[in-house]
């Protein structure tokens, strides 16, 4: 880096890129579950657009699966921003109704689709 470049004053430094994922194919419509959901520990970072099933036994939010049989095998909603459940339980926003780009969302499947009675995929 030349500091002449910059009058003496320092320059950008490092250069960081974030990648944006947009998962709602319309702002129109969309509802958010009220009062969030917790999501529980151990599950790393899940990321925006995961759709989410609810524990039973403890209450708490994981990512759907659709063989699970600890509840989380229905799906209940769409998370709406990256959580990293690594180290503890954290609360978090996440969509019940609103229209969606299947494609990037994760964990969709047809029962899923079936199961968020007011989301629409398209």
């Amino acid at each position: 880096m030349n500091p002449a470049q910059y009058n003496g004053a320092p320059g950008p430094g490092t250069i960081y890129t974030q990648e944006f994922t947009e998962v709602l194919a319309s702002t129109d419509l969309q509802a958010k579950l009220p009062g969030g959901v917790l999501l529980a520990q151990g599950n790393g970072v899940i990321k925006k657009g995961t759709v989410l099933g609810k524990v039973t036994a403890t209450g708490k939010y994981i990512p759907y699966v659709s063989s699970a049989t600890d509840g989380s095998q229905a799906a209940v909603c769409i998370l709406d921003n990256d959580q990293d459940t690594t180290i503890t339980d954290i609360g978090a926003s996440a969509w019940i109704a609103g229209i969606f780009v299947s494609s990037k969302l994760t964990g969709i499947d047809t029962a899923a689709k079936t199961a968020l009675k007011l989301c629409y995929f398209v």
